[in-house]
């Protein structure tokens, strides 16, 4: 299969490509060769000599500006409000056309000033003013430059910015009395309950319960960073564990968005754009991303954006089909290794690239296997282990020995294809790269989609259903966290994962963890929706281990026997449940002697149950914080006097995890 030379050619087509010549011999054994040796640099050094990737060069592939098509919906969207009168159906059309108008139009064009400064005018006569003074923001952050060809340019958007400027003043005026208002009201009144379900996203980040841990610098000190052949590199707890303690706060190296997500979510921080308060802001050089101010626009832009703009869509045209892999998994590779070199710009002009980063994946990983498992072991227990610190990318697991050589070879392919990308990016910045560079950038594209197949995590915002009362999660993109990726899995979890703004995931235990105890995640398989098989099967396929958590050894299955079963509160013995069942009152603990009321028991666990149900009636009303506390109160009972597992630890855990839906990053 031949390729165009131009570059109009999609991953999927440039996989198919390789694909077939690999498969031929003495091609597919030298591969398979390099493969089980876990030889990335070979692999790649090997595919760069085939004539189709000799011949792929990368054309620009996104959605640019449009401005005959930007005045014509700018029009439209006049026409739209003219007639729309109080019809509150016609102002939403009216609205979104003008939005459309905005992110067709050129930044330096006329349009462009028409179209944001009446959205503008339009937040502010809705008296929508914190929208109204984002787009202000988005306006007088526009170059002087963009508008200086003519005079007649020059004095138009000076008239421009002169309104905007009037109306940023005005709406600042008109919040600062509201929010004086609001003060006033709240030393008035005392403080009620927790937030309702739908003002819940300005939840505070939550931060790390007792001091920072020594090394683990997204972690507190009630876990410790442990290693054994077995479990590999793993957190325990080093103190007893309550239900709500937040154990890990951890921020993305990088991060990723899934194509059904850039229209709804903020490109940079996530935050939804659906709700009431929210406006788009637009990319400058595209049409297809969305921001929800210029302060994440320009960020975007300065770290990562631009070395991806033009090339945008590469990421998205057809890459596997495999419900195991995130959607956005091309795209968070291209921005780990953009975030990894470090892209250091003076001026807009000069870019450099980072040296230091190169070297990790030049000679084959350019450290030996010691050096490598040495600093794996150091990181976290002697030094400083942090989740912006490449070297913690750099040691996450890859499996790259482990699988079969058909899938590294469709990695290292897509590795390539976003090299090439990124070279046709930086040549326009003028970066001449050299093949030593090249065949490095390869290697370390490699490196991280291999990585990210068993290390990234997904962000998430939960959606809440009036019907049901219930959070749902949905999926925003992907990101890799670097600390998150220590704790390993077990299908009945004892902590959960939450995502909240910019990216950052909280880890809160979800019940009682006992000292020495492991910490566990769930990677996906559940015991209470899916059988051990089933679970065992995806992990191996997906993560390469053979799961031996409690659930799977005991091979528990859902729904759990009715039988409450009781335990000596003093060495946590089982009280075998014939004898509940007999109605005996008092019980001697056959290991420790203890004498336990088992009818008083029974009439605490009967009034710790109505804790559980009061705090459902708070959550159907929205008072998610007023309801954790009878949770919590509730999961401790249990804790102390019922056996694992029991369809009341479950139900409580069910309604906290419910709760800590509420308090991270929420949509409509």
């Amino acid at each position: 299969m031949s390729l165009t030379r131009k570059g109009h050619v999609s991953v999927a087509e440039f996989r198919r490509s390789v694909h077939d010549a690999v498969s031929q011999e003495p091609l597919a054994t030298q591969f398979a060769k390099l493969s089980a040796l876990g030889d990335r640099r070979g692999m790649i050094e090997m595919l760069m000599e085939i004539p189709s990737v000799v011949d792929l060069k990368i054309d620009d592939s996104y959605e640019g500006k449009n401005d005959a098509q930007a005045d014509r919906l700018y029009k439209r969207s006049l026409e739209v409000a003219m007639r729309s009168g109080d019809d509150h159906a016609e102002e939403i059309k009216a609205s979104n056309t003008l939005t459309q108008s905005l992110f067709a139009a050129s930044a330096n064009s006329r349009v462009f000033l028409d179209a944001i400064c009446e959205r503008a005018r339009r937040f502010y006569n809705l008296r929508a003013y914190a929208r109204c003074l984002r787009d202000c923001e988005c306006m007088l952050a526009l170059p002087t430059s963009f508008y200086n060809d003519s005079a007649e340019s020059v004095k138009y958007s000076v008239q421009r910015r002169k309104e905007c400027l009037q109306l940023e003043r005005e709406c600042s005026r008109k919040l600062e009395v509201a929010s004086s208002k609001k003060r006033g009201a709240r030393r008035k009144t005392a403080s009620t309950s927790s937030s309702s379900c739908h003002s819940s996203s300005s939840q505070a980040l939550p931060t790390i319960d007792g001091k920072p841990h020594r090394h683990l610098t997204s972690c507190s000190d009630s876990v410790e960073l442990l290693f054994d052949e077995t479990k590999g590199r793993h957190l325990v707890a080093t103190r007893d564990i309550r239900p709500g303690t937040v154990l890990i706060v951890d921020r993305p190296f990088s991060f990723s968005t899934d194509p059904p997500a850039l229209d709804r979510n903020c490109l940079h921080c996530h935050a939804t754009l659906k709700l009431e308060d929210s406006i788009k802001i637009p990319c400058r050089n595209c049409q297809t991303v969305v921001f929800c101010t210029e302060a994440c626009r320009k960020e975007a832009w300065e770290t990562y954006h631009r070395y991806e703009c033009s090339v945008f869509n590469h990421f998205f045209k057809n890459p596997l089909n495999n419900a195991c892999q995130q959607t956005s998994y091309l795209l968070l590779a291209y921005r780990t290794t953009i975030q990894a070199l470090s892209l250091q710009n003076n001026a807009d002009i000069t870019c450099i690239l980072n040296t230091d980063f190169l070297q990790y994946h030049a000679n084959n990983n350019a450290k030996d296997n010691d050096d490598v498992q040495k600093e794996r072991m150091d990181l976290g227990s002697k030094k400083t282990y942090s989740p912006l610190d490449y070297r913690t990318v750099f040691q996450l697991e890859t499996h790259c020995t482990d699988v079969e050589a058909n899938v590294n070879l469709i990695r290292a392919v897509e590795a390539i294809f976003l090299m090439k990308c990124l070279i046709s990016v930086l040549s326009k910045l003028d970066v001449v790269c050299t093949r030593e560079t090249v065949v490095s950038l390869a290697t370390a594209m490699l490196h991280h989609l291999q990585a990210i197949n068993y290390n990234a995590y997904e962000i998430v915002e939960n959606v809440y259903d009036e019907a049901t009362h219930v959070w749902e999660p949905r999926n925003i993109g992907a990101a890799i966290y670097t600390t998150v990726s220590l704790v390993n899995h077990s299908c009945y979890p004892n902590v959960v994962r939450h995502s909240y703004p910019n990216g950052t995931v909280v880890v809160k235990a979800l019940r009682f963890i006992g000292k020495g105890c492991e910490i566990l995640d769930c990677y996906g398989p559940h015991f209470l929706s899916e059988s051990k098989l089933n679970r065992r099967e995806f992990l191996w396929k997906k993560y390469r281990f053979l799961c031996g958590c409690d659930a799977c050894k005991q091979n528990w299955t859902f729904p759990l026997p009715k039988t409450i079963n009781y335990k000596c509160t003093t060495c946590s013995e089982s009280i075998n449940s014939s004898i509940t069942d007999a109605k005996m009152i008092n019980y001697q603990c056959i290991k420790c002697e203890q004498i336990t009321d088992l009818k008083k028991i029974e009439k605490q666990f009967q009034t710790s149950i109505q804790k559980r149900l009061s705090a459902i009636a708070k959550m159907y009303q929205g008072h998610y914080s007023d309801a954790l506390p009878l949770l919590f109160e509730h999961a401790n009972f249990i804790n102390k006097n019922l056996t694992q597992p029991n369809n009341e630890c479950i139900k409580t855990e069910q309604c906290i995890v419910q709760c800590y839906n509420s308090f991270g990053s929420v949509s409509v």
